[in-house]
């Protein structure tokens, strides 16, 4: 990587008669990238396939610029459906570059395709499409419906190489063809002209996608013809306009242009990958209207390069995304099996060596191969780091490109001329007008807010405040000094689950001598995100072997048959909520063995109302907002067409706009019925019931809730448990684990590094499946899939 800054330094020097437009754009995309560098994230998974009610691990990394980045704290990855619609969602703490965490599927989630994103707050200071994001399968007790096949209609595009078509040259014009779900489909076709004449023929090479050349006429308007639909009419050619052909060669990649026109003279070419300059060097036209040359690639980093003509006045002429594969970024490794047993709960022993001298951070997956899709997996730490996370857009099993399948590297260049860049325009740059950082990094948990001496509304004014941070694994105590105006703030705090803030005069006044308001929260926020729609294949996961053991192992899960280790229920204060629903509930409200209800006696709410709020609480509910004065509507657990929530407040019927308008602070209970025999219709959308706060609630609402308060710090990053059958279980239970290990968390550092991997294995496996990815301090990236089995 040292090589490549050298490098990129002598490359910058040739400036020679660079224009000053070109020079200034350089200095004032470099300024840009220095206060906004592009932070990525990619989540490894222990698989792809779950059944409701199991744990969904993941581990994350974070680069910038080529190696890992230490620059993000926060990290939220959320499972959405396919309505983009929030299901779970996970806050979690990054330390250095790395962080982990797990999603406990309920046992109520619906079979089907979900969504799952990854982003942190810096992430989201460029386009959102390129956020992590990827899809998984989940089984559970109900059977997918049958979805009618739409109807045969394929989207056909097409991509002139350049950006320009123009007429009287020999253009390449790449195009890409989905389907109605926007998957990749084959196509062949024919180029006709007005006078529906057949000019020339064309196939999809890869996933719907390919090129052809066309020598356009002047004003003749071309169209593909595809049998059994509407032709597809071609871009307009233009009398002027610069051409551009760009192939691969051996560590270089060759171009020509061919341009007409007066302001259509290249002078001069800029490359840049990931908002770095890595080259710049002046043209100087040839006769003819035609130039030539080749770019050196050869020690350049892998990964997408932006290469961009200019004339002389600054305006871009054509503009081409390559993708150079140097295979610098691959850390080699060598598997091994060093014991291999697949009797029931047999030991095994594998192991990873790393010949080079390495200092990174590793995470390894051991599966039941006979419960997994299939093949490899369709994307990895390859693909998202060097690919996708760098063009926008849906890429269809990104994994390949950067694979040694034939064909691969012809068929990453039709990628790259098919998607676009869009993480900043040219016309920005010439005006120095491109965009600041909107997001900055919370820097973990901030508490900020205001004391006031109770009663009397003065400010507790340049004072020590004593604050006591009570969580389930142990207790905090810190004094923090007010500002003139009895503000204060406390910065870089890490807990987790549910904590109890104290705040009190460090001159041992009673609780309520002091009254706090807290600040908006800098954890739990909420981000506007447009909504994630990959492209769904709508048989996917729902027949074949795979469908068919997945459903199987959850009916043995729900029979009791397998021990879900990884499977924990907190039952928590069950005392006090019996009491408060006791207190609060009458009739048929008090009942209902599949409801739930939420305390919120204790709770600090720092949303803008009650929805806000649950929309995150509760799984599987769905809130949507028709306008800007309210207008609310709640939909539980449900799918296709949906019939709306029914809303009660204090057991009386009422309309959502009004239950919005209470104050969170002044509601004590939520419950959540999927039905209810006393609504009409027996509330088969779901009954959402809330209660007001009355009595002593209310009294500590108003007293000491200003100076203890309940804040939700990071999710609880659990400890995967394999059983060790060393020693022959006590209890008698049969053993259907499907993630047989996973190592979130492997540092290694030095030379000829050697991975154990040792585990049990469960009742049945007979095939495993390992994968292995991570990250040195140089960004090198390890990327390992394995399947073993006896007899391979």
């Amino acid at each position: 990587m040292m090589r490549f800054f050298k490098l990129m330094a002598a490359l910058l020097a040739i400036t020679g008669a660079m224009p000053v437009y070109g020079q200034d754009f350089v200095a004032r995309l470099d300024t840009w990238n220095e206060k906004n560098p592009i932070e990525k994230t990619y989540l490894q998974l222990d698989r792809e396939a779950y059944f409701s009610g199991q744990t969904l691990w993941f581990k994350a990394y974070f680069i910038a610029g080529f190696l890992p980045s230490a620059a993000n704290s926060t990290l939220f990855v959320e499972l959405l459906n396919n309505r983009s619609d929030l299901v779970i969602r996970k806050i979690v703490p990054v330390f250095g570059a790395l962080s982990y965490g797990q999603f406990d599927l309920p046992d109520s989630l619906p079979t089907g395709s979900y969504q799952l994103r990854a982003y942190t707050p810096l992430m989201l200071n460029f386009d959102k499409s390129y956020l992590f994001s990827q899809r998984i399968l989940v089984y559970g007790r109900n059977k997918p419906r049958a979805i009618p096949a739409p109807a045969p209609a394929t989207t056909l595009r097409f991509f002139p190489e350049g950006g320009n078509l123009v007429s009287g040259f020999r253009n390449t014009i790449a195009f890409k063809a989905v389907d109605a779900n926007g998957l990749p489909v084959a196509v062949s076709a024919e180029i006709r002209d007005e006078q529906n004449r057949m000019i020339t023929r064309f196939a999809s090479q890869h996933d719907g996608m390919g090129q052809l050349i066309l020598t356009p006429a002047a004003g003749m308007q071309y169209h593909a013809s595809i049998a059994g639909q509407p032709p597809v009419h071609l871009p307009e050619s233009s009398p002027e306009g610069l051409v551009l052909n760009l192939t691969n060669g051996s560590g270089s990649k060759s171009f020509t242009l061919s341009y007409r026109g007066n302001r259509q003279t290249p002078a001069y070419m800029v490359g840049q990958m990931q908002h770095q300059v890595v080259f710049k060097q002046p043209l100087n036209p040839a006769a003819g209207n035609r130039i030539s040359g080749t770019i050196q690639t050869g020690n350049l980093p892998s990964g997408v390069l932006q290469v961009t003509f200019f004339n002389k006045d600054g305006m871009p002429l054509a503009e081409r995304l390559t993708f150079i594969n140097n295979k610098e970024y691959i850390l080699p490794a060598t598997f091994r099996a060093d014991t291999l047993n697949t009797a029931p709960r047999k030991k095994n022993h594998f192991s990873i060596t790393l010949p080079d001298s390495v200092t990174g951070n590793f995470s390894v997956s051991i599966t039941d191969a006979d419960y997994e899709s299939g093949g490899y997996r369709p994307q990895n730490i390859y693909s998202t780091f060097l690919l996708t996370s760098d063009i926008p857009g849906y890429v269809h099993a990104p994994g390949y490109y950067l694979s040694n399948e034939p064909g691969a590297a012809e068929a990453v260049e039709l990628l790259m001329l098919t998607n676009g860049w869009r993480r900043f325009k040219w016309t920005d740059v010439a005006a120095n007008a491109l965009p600041a950082p909107q997001h900055k990094d919370p820097g973990f948990i901030s508490l900020s807010g205001k004391a006031t001496v109770s009663g009397s509304g003065k400010s507790f004014a340049d004072r020590d405040l004593l604050v006591w941070v009570a969580t389930d694994s142990g207790r905090s105590l810190q004094t923090i000094k007010t500002d003139a105006e009895g503000r204060f703030k406390m910065d870089s705090m890490i807990f987790f689950n549910k904590a109890r803030v104290l705040f009190s005069d460090v001159m041992g006044k009673k609780n309520k001598f002091l009254t706090i308001k807290l600040n908006a929260d800098s954890l739990t926020r909420s981000y506007a995100l447009p909504p994630l729609k990959l492209p769904l294949d709508p048989a996917a996961g729902t027949t074949g072997n795979l469908a068919s053991k997945m459903n199987s192992a959850y009916f043995d899960y729900t029979r009791g048959e397998g021990l879900m280790l990884d499977s924990v229920v907190v039952l928590g204060t069950k005392t006090r909520m019996q009491k408060l629903e006791e207190r609060y509930m009458s009739g048929l409200f008090a009942g209902g063995i599949n409801a739930r209800t939420i305390d919120l006696t204790r709770e600090f709410i720092p949303n803008q109302n009650i929805f806000d709020y649950l929309q995150g609480r509760i799984p599987s509910l769905t809130i949507e907002r028709g306008g800007q004065f309210g207008n609310y509507r709640l939909f539980y657990r449900q799918a296709g067409a949906r019939q709306s929530m029914q809303l009660y407040l204090d057991e009386m019927p009422v309309d959502a706009d009004m239950i919005a308008s209470i104050p969170p602070s002044d509601i004590a209970l939520v419950k959540v019925f999927p039905n209810f025999v006393g609504a009409p219709g027996g509330g088969a959308g779901g009954v959402l019931a809330v209660y007001t706060k009355r009595g002593d609630e209310l009294n500590y609402a108003m007293e000491s809730s200003a100076t203890i308060v309940d804040y939700e710090g990071y999710s609880i990053m659990k400890e995967f448990y394999a059983p060790d059958y060393a020693t022959p279980a006590e209890n008698q239970y049969t053993d259907y684990r499907l993630t047989l290990d996973w190592k979130p968390e492997i540092f290694v550092s030095g030379k000829d590094q050697r991975i154990a991997i040792p585990f049990y294995n469960n009742d049945r496996t007979r095939r495993f499946k390992i994968v292995a990815e991570g990250i040195t301090t140089t960004g090198k990236l390890l990327m390992l899939e394995r399947y073993v089995e006896p007899g391979r």
